[in-house]
């Protein structure tokens, strides 16, 4: 801590052991710059276009979700909002009741709209094509996928593998219904993301 600030760090461990650090709206942002530094990394790693796959695929839902984001042994964690109905998919991050980021997907497109905002850098396709990949059905990901690319799902484990036959993401499903309970994403090199989801 320097000058009685919390770093961007200590926030999101703060917020992944349940510790509510002070300073709300500073603490909100200061997170969303340090999941940005996370998730900015692991573009390089994972970072595709963004899927054309109409959300009525996904069915109607609304989940709630805590993000765990895990990069080189540094853990962040945020909640969101997740809510599938009438052709749309919308994402709403919060932290510390503050209002990060709120992204609207109709298949084709992302529109962002009220939120203090998404850190520098980070694209809105790689949290909309994440939460595709966790919770699309099999078929409808398939058709979504770049050209080339490939999914299977094998005893509670999606594979989602890249033109060259490479694993680009391995998810793996404590359940059934990857709306209700926790799924674990992890990509190259030590990113990860736990998703865990309570459907309303």
């Amino acid at each position: 801590m320097r000058g009685g600030r919390l770093m961007p760090w200590q926030i999101g461990q703060a917020l992944a052991q349940g510790v509510e650090p002070r300073r709300p709206l500073a603490a909100a942002r200061a997170i969303a710059a340090a999941c940005g530094a996370v998730l900015i990394a692991a573009c390089a790693v994972f970072s595709p276009p963004l899927w054309q796959l109409p959300p009525s695929a996904l069915g109607e839902h609304l989940a709630q979700q805590r993000l765990i984001i895990t990069r080189n042994g540094e853990t962040h964690a945020l909640d969101a909002v997740v809510q599938s109905e009438s052709g749309r998919l919308r994402i709403i991050g919060n932290a510390l009741a503050v209002r990060l980021f709120t992204l609207d997907y109709d298949g084709t497109q992302v529109s962002e709209g009220p939120g203090v905002g998404l850190p520098a850098g980070l694209p809105p396709a790689l949290i909309v094509n994440d939460l595709l990949a966790v919770h699309a059905p099999l078929p409808a990901l398939r058709a979504a996928l770049p050209e080339g690319w490939w999914a299977d799902d094998t005893s509670g484990v999606r594979t989602v593998r890249d033109a060259r036959g490479a694993a680009a993401l391995t998810i793996t499903y404590q359940g059934d219904d990857p709306w209700q309970g926790r799924s674990e994403l992890v990509a190259a090199r030590g990113y990860r993301i736990v998703i865990e989801s309570t459907e309303e």
